[in-house]
């Protein structure tokens, strides 16, 4: 009898022991703060497609225009939501390029490369006077007719 009192003991004795030993280990542990994840390359389409007439030199000239399906490549892809709040700001601006050209200006693939990279800058500089960073990579024509 005596000794299954002893084991009995040692037994209360090993489960104290090992509750005082591992308290504070396990869940109750706070976590660790997460790292914030490294920006990635994001993707904005505007939509629907830009369509404006081009400038006219004279009256006689016949009426052209340019339609352009256009994505922004973003520098982090958390931005999208920046991006949807000014997209009207965006779009004007571009329609005010293309409708700043004539159409010798806007029908030959150089022309339309002069467009993509007036309207990048542009767009910078917009983004840059209004949240102090650029937020774009580059602007991309996905589409573009002209006639």
């Amino acid at each position: 009898m005596l000794m299954r009192a002893f084991h009995g003991f040692l037994a209360l004795l090993f489960i104290t022991f090992s509750s005082v030993c591992f308290a504070g280990h396990g869940a109750s542990k706070e976590a660790a703060p997460a790292e914030p994840a490294e920006p990635e390359i994001g993707y904005y389409t505007l939509n629907p497609d830009l369509t404006t007439n081009v400038a006219t030199l004279n009256s006689r000239d016949k009426i052209h225009y340019v339609r352009a399906k256009i994505a922004l490549m973003l520098e982090d892809s958390r931005d999208s939501a920046i991006i949807a709040d000014v997209e009207p700001l965006i779009k004007d601006a571009i329609i005010d390029i293309l409708g700043s050209k004539d159409f010798s200006q806007v029908a030959t693939n150089e022309s339309r490369e002069r467009i993509r990279t007036e309207c990048r800058e542009k767009l910078l500089d917009i983004f840059k006077d209004k949240f102090g960073k650029p937020i774009i990579i580059d602007v991309l024509f996905l589409n573009y007719m002209y006639q």
